[in-house]
Protein backbone atom coordinates (compact mmCIF):
# COMPACT_ATOMS: atom_id res chain seq x y z
CA UNK A 1 0.00 0.00 0.00
CA UNK A 2 1.26 3.53 -0.53
CA UNK A 3 3.66 5.68 1.51
CA UNK A 4 5.15 8.69 1.08
CA UNK A 5 6.02 11.10 3.93
CA UNK A 6 4.13 23.72 2.95
CA UNK A 7 5.08 29.33 0.15
CA UNK A 8 8.58 28.81 2.09
CA UNK A 9 9.06 25.27 1.49
CA UNK A 10 12.13 22.77 1.05
CA UNK A 11 11.98 22.45 -2.79
CA UNK A 12 12.35 18.29 -1.70
CA UNK A 13 9.07 19.02 -0.02
CA UNK A 14 7.12 20.57 -2.91
CA UNK A 15 5.61 17.40 -4.83
CA UNK A 16 3.55 18.79 -7.36
CA UNK A 17 4.29 22.33 -9.47
CA UNK A 18 2.87 24.62 -12.04
CA UNK A 19 4.41 27.57 -13.05
CA UNK A 20 2.81 30.44 -14.89
CA UNK A 21 0.87 27.65 -16.95
CA UNK A 22 -0.92 28.21 -20.29
CA UNK A 23 -2.95 25.88 -22.53
CA UNK A 24 -5.47 26.46 -25.36
CA UNK A 25 -7.83 24.29 -27.63
CA UNK A 26 -8.43 25.72 -30.13
CA UNK A 27 -10.31 28.86 -29.09
CA UNK A 28 -9.48 30.62 -25.50
CA UNK A 29 -7.11 29.33 -23.32
CA UNK A 30 -8.41 26.59 -20.95
CA UNK A 31 -5.54 27.17 -18.66
CA UNK A 32 -4.34 30.37 -18.14
CA UNK A 33 -1.68 31.76 -16.16
CA UNK A 34 -1.97 29.31 -13.51
CA UNK A 35 0.59 28.33 -11.14
CA UNK A 36 0.27 26.30 -8.02
CA UNK A 37 2.14 24.01 -5.74
CA UNK A 38 1.34 21.14 -3.89
CA UNK A 39 3.05 19.79 -0.45
CA UNK A 40 4.33 16.29 0.14
CA UNK A 41 1.29 14.46 2.34
CA UNK A 42 -1.24 17.71 1.12
CA UNK A 43 -4.43 17.26 -0.49
CA UNK A 44 -5.27 20.00 -3.08
CA UNK A 45 -8.93 20.83 -3.65
CA UNK A 46 -9.60 21.86 -7.29
CA UNK A 47 -12.92 23.93 -7.00
CA UNK A 48 -14.64 25.49 -10.13
CA UNK A 49 -17.71 25.16 -12.12
CA UNK A 50 -17.97 22.58 -15.08
CA UNK A 51 -15.00 23.65 -17.81
CA UNK A 52 -12.95 25.73 -15.69
CA UNK A 53 -9.66 23.70 -16.13
CA UNK A 54 -10.26 21.02 -13.31
CA UNK A 55 -9.30 18.01 -15.44
CA UNK A 56 -7.14 19.57 -17.89
CA UNK A 57 -4.84 20.66 -14.61
CA UNK A 58 -4.57 16.89 -13.27
CA UNK A 59 -4.07 15.71 -17.31
CA UNK A 60 -1.01 17.68 -17.05
CA UNK A 61 0.25 16.51 -13.63
CA UNK A 62 0.25 13.04 -15.55
CA UNK A 63 2.25 14.28 -18.96
CA UNK A 64 -1.17 13.12 -21.08
CA UNK A 65 -1.25 17.01 -22.19
CA UNK A 66 1.76 20.02 -22.02
CA UNK A 67 1.46 22.97 -21.84
CA UNK A 68 1.87 25.79 -24.89
CA UNK A 69 3.47 27.50 -21.83
CA UNK A 70 4.82 27.34 -18.53
CA UNK A 71 6.37 24.57 -16.94
CA UNK A 72 5.09 21.19 -14.87
CA UNK A 73 7.18 19.38 -12.38
CA UNK A 74 5.91 16.28 -10.39
CA UNK A 75 8.58 14.91 -8.06
CA UNK A 76 11.12 17.64 -8.96
CA UNK A 77 10.96 16.37 -12.70
CA UNK A 78 9.84 18.71 -15.26
CA UNK A 79 6.81 16.31 -16.35
CA UNK A 80 6.70 19.13 -18.88
CA UNK A 81 9.68 18.61 -21.05
CA UNK A 82 9.85 14.53 -20.23
CA UNK A 83 9.53 11.62 -22.83
CA UNK A 84 7.08 9.29 -22.77
CA UNK A 85 9.26 6.04 -21.42
CA UNK A 86 10.58 8.29 -18.50
CA UNK A 87 6.71 9.29 -18.36
CA UNK A 88 5.69 5.98 -18.06
CA UNK A 89 8.26 5.18 -15.15
CA UNK A 90 6.74 8.21 -13.40
CA UNK A 91 3.02 7.02 -13.37
CA UNK A 92 3.78 4.02 -11.74
CA UNK A 93 3.73 6.51 -8.64
CA UNK A 94 0.68 8.30 -9.27
CA UNK A 95 -2.77 6.49 -9.30
CA UNK A 96 -5.59 8.61 -10.72
CA UNK A 97 -9.68 7.92 -10.22
CA UNK A 98 -12.05 8.88 -13.30
CA UNK A 99 -14.88 10.39 -13.24
CA UNK A 100 -17.96 7.50 -13.76
CA UNK A 101 -15.45 5.23 -12.33
CA UNK A 102 -14.14 4.09 -15.55
CA UNK A 103 -13.44 0.11 -15.09
CA UNK A 104 -13.53 -2.31 -17.73
CA UNK A 105 -16.34 -3.89 -18.33
CA UNK A 106 -15.58 -7.25 -19.86
CA UNK A 107 -12.93 -7.54 -16.59
CA UNK A 108 -13.87 -9.09 -13.25
CA UNK A 109 -12.74 -6.90 -10.14
CA UNK A 110 -9.89 -8.83 -9.80
CA UNK A 111 -8.73 -8.34 -13.13
CA UNK A 112 -9.65 -4.56 -12.63
CA UNK A 113 -7.50 -3.98 -9.84
CA UNK A 114 -4.52 -6.03 -10.76
CA UNK A 115 -4.51 -4.43 -14.12
CA UNK A 116 -1.44 -2.14 -14.11
CA UNK A 117 0.31 -4.86 -11.83
CA UNK A 118 -0.51 -7.39 -15.15
CA UNK A 119 1.13 -4.61 -17.46
CA UNK A 120 4.14 -4.17 -15.31
CA UNK A 121 5.14 -7.78 -15.54
CA UNK A 122 7.03 -7.90 -11.98
CA UNK A 123 4.90 -9.68 -9.59
CA UNK A 124 4.32 -13.48 -9.53
CA UNK A 125 0.72 -14.22 -9.54
CA UNK A 126 0.74 -15.34 -6.24
CA UNK A 127 1.53 -12.17 -4.66
CA UNK A 128 -0.38 -9.94 -7.28
CA UNK A 129 -3.57 -11.87 -5.66
CA UNK A 130 -2.63 -10.83 -2.25
CA UNK A 131 -1.59 -7.57 -3.62
CA UNK A 132 -5.44 -7.30 -5.18
CA UNK A 133 -6.93 -8.49 -1.80
CA UNK A 134 -5.39 -5.57 0.03
CA UNK A 135 -5.90 -2.85 -2.07
CA UNK A 136 -10.21 -4.17 -1.94
CA UNK A 137 -9.44 -4.75 1.82
CA UNK A 138 -8.86 -1.54 2.00
CA UNK A 139 -11.58 -0.13 0.15
CA UNK A 140 -13.68 -2.68 2.00
CA UNK A 141 -14.71 -4.82 -1.04
CA UNK A 142 -12.29 -7.84 -0.62
CA UNK A 143 -15.49 -10.29 -0.73
CA UNK A 144 -16.57 -8.98 -4.38
CA UNK A 145 -13.29 -9.79 -6.09
CA UNK A 146 -14.54 -12.60 -8.45
CA UNK A 147 -17.61 -10.62 -8.95
CA UNK A 148 -18.08 -8.35 -12.85
CA UNK A 149 -18.39 -4.28 -12.82
CA UNK A 150 -22.14 -5.07 -13.98
CA UNK A 151 -22.85 -6.44 -11.03
CA UNK A 152 -21.78 -3.83 -8.18
CA UNK A 153 -23.71 -0.60 -7.57
CA UNK A 154 -22.58 3.19 -8.59
CA UNK A 155 -20.53 3.69 -5.39
CA UNK A 156 -18.93 -0.14 -5.16
CA UNK A 157 -17.10 0.78 -8.45
CA UNK A 158 -16.16 4.16 -7.54
CA UNK A 159 -14.74 2.27 -4.54
CA UNK A 160 -13.07 -0.34 -6.80
CA UNK A 161 -11.23 2.28 -9.22
CA UNK A 162 -9.59 3.19 -6.00
CA UNK A 163 -8.70 -0.04 -5.20
CA UNK A 164 -7.05 0.02 -8.65
CA UNK A 165 -5.17 2.97 -8.46
CA UNK A 166 -3.64 2.32 -5.23
CA UNK A 167 -2.30 -1.26 -6.93
CA UNK A 168 0.59 0.38 -7.55
CA UNK A 169 1.14 1.96 -3.65
CA UNK A 170 1.18 5.26 -5.56
CA UNK A 171 2.62 8.25 -3.75
CA UNK A 172 0.19 10.64 -5.14
CA UNK A 173 -3.44 10.24 -6.09
CA UNK A 174 -5.46 12.01 -8.44
CA UNK A 175 -9.04 12.22 -7.64
CA UNK A 176 -11.61 13.31 -10.83
CA UNK A 177 -14.76 13.94 -9.49
CA UNK A 178 -15.30 10.78 -7.41
CA UNK A 179 -18.15 11.42 -5.72
CA UNK A 180 -20.23 12.81 -9.26
CA UNK A 181 -23.27 10.92 -9.36
CA UNK A 182 -23.11 9.48 -5.98
CA UNK A 183 -25.95 9.77 -3.54
CA UNK A 184 -25.15 11.71 -0.55
CA UNK A 185 -24.61 8.67 2.28
CA UNK A 186 -22.57 6.73 -1.04
CA UNK A 187 -20.64 10.14 -1.45
CA UNK A 188 -19.61 10.17 2.32
CA UNK A 189 -18.49 6.76 1.85
CA UNK A 190 -16.12 7.54 -1.27
CA UNK A 191 -14.91 10.89 1.31
CA UNK A 192 -14.02 8.73 4.27
CA UNK A 193 -12.01 6.20 2.38
CA UNK A 194 -10.05 9.24 0.30
CA UNK A 195 -9.63 10.80 4.53
CA UNK A 196 -8.76 7.13 5.73
CA UNK A 197 -5.74 7.12 2.43
CA UNK A 198 -4.64 10.52 3.30
CA UNK A 199 -4.51 10.34 7.20
CA UNK A 200 -3.26 6.22 7.16
CA UNK A 201 -1.18 6.44 4.61
CA UNK A 202 -0.05 10.26 4.01
CA UNK A 203 -0.66 9.85 0.48
CA UNK A 204 -0.20 13.44 -1.55
CA UNK A 205 -3.32 14.22 -3.80
CA UNK A 206 -5.37 16.52 -6.04
CA UNK A 207 -8.68 15.89 -6.08
CA UNK A 208 -11.00 17.86 -8.77
CA UNK A 209 -14.68 18.08 -7.78
CA UNK A 210 -17.61 21.33 -8.21
CA UNK A 211 -19.03 19.85 -5.11
CA UNK A 212 -18.02 22.44 -2.05
CA UNK A 213 -18.90 19.99 1.09
CA UNK A 214 -16.37 17.31 -0.74
CA UNK A 215 -13.56 20.13 0.09
CA UNK A 216 -14.62 20.90 3.90
CA UNK A 217 -15.12 17.46 4.24
CA UNK A 218 -11.32 17.32 3.73
CA UNK A 219 -10.51 20.29 5.44
CA UNK A 220 -12.61 19.62 9.10
CA UNK A 221 -12.43 15.55 9.43
CA UNK A 222 -9.66 12.79 10.40
CA UNK A 223 -9.46 9.37 9.90
CA UNK A 224 -10.48 7.17 13.40
CA UNK A 225 -8.99 4.06 13.56
CA UNK A 226 -11.14 3.18 16.90
CA UNK A 227 -14.36 3.96 14.95
CA UNK A 228 -13.09 3.39 11.26
CA UNK A 229 -14.64 6.66 10.48
CA UNK A 230 -13.63 9.81 9.55
CA UNK A 231 -14.45 12.28 12.57
CA UNK A 232 -14.78 16.18 12.55
CA UNK A 233 -11.07 17.70 13.78
CA UNK A 234 -10.40 21.04 14.84
CA UNK A 235 -9.97 22.48 11.45
CA UNK A 236 -6.48 23.22 10.31
CA UNK A 237 -5.06 19.81 11.88
CA UNK A 238 -5.36 18.61 8.59
CA UNK A 239 -3.10 18.98 5.13
CA UNK A 240 -5.77 20.53 2.66
CA UNK A 241 -5.59 23.43 0.48
CA UNK A 242 -8.04 25.20 -2.09
CA UNK A 243 -7.74 26.28 -5.41
CA UNK A 244 -10.64 27.79 -7.56
CA UNK A 245 -10.68 28.15 -10.90
CA UNK A 246 -13.03 30.25 -13.28
CA UNK A 247 -12.35 30.39 -16.92
CA UNK A 248 -9.64 28.93 -16.59
CA UNK A 249 -7.59 31.36 -14.21
CA UNK A 250 -7.04 30.69 -10.70
CA UNK A 251 -8.54 33.19 -8.61
CA UNK A 252 -8.35 31.55 -5.63
CA UNK A 253 -5.54 29.69 -3.14
CA UNK A 254 -5.86 28.70 0.33
CA UNK A 255 -7.10 27.26 3.32
CA UNK A 256 -10.84 26.33 4.13
CA UNK A 257 -10.95 29.52 6.55
CA UNK A 258 -9.16 31.47 4.15
CA UNK A 259 -11.82 30.84 1.33
CA UNK A 260 -14.02 31.69 3.49
CA UNK A 261 -13.32 35.36 4.43
CA UNK A 262 -12.16 36.00 0.74
CA UNK A 263 -14.19 39.13 -0.34
CA UNK A 264 -13.75 38.43 -4.43
CA UNK A 265 -17.42 38.61 -5.59
CA UNK A 266 -16.74 35.39 -7.42
CA UNK A 267 -15.35 33.56 -4.55
CA UNK A 268 -18.79 34.88 -2.63
CA UNK A 269 -21.27 33.75 -5.21
CA UNK A 270 -19.41 30.65 -5.84
CA UNK A 271 -19.53 29.60 -2.06
CA UNK A 272 -23.19 30.80 -1.53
Amino acid sequence: MPSAGGAATPPGDIVVRLEHVVLSFGGGPVLDDVSLQVRRGETKVLLGESGAGKSVLMKLVLGLLRPDRGRVWVFDQEVSAMKEQALYDLRRKIGMTFQESALFDSLSVRDNVAYRLEEDGVLTPEAMDERVRTCLSFVNLDAVMDKMPAELSGGMRHRVSIARALATSPEIMLYDSPTGGLDPETATTIMDLIIKLRDCNHVTALLATHRLQDGYLLATHAWDDATQTARWAAEGARHTSFLLLRQGRAIFDGSAAELRRDADPYVREFLS
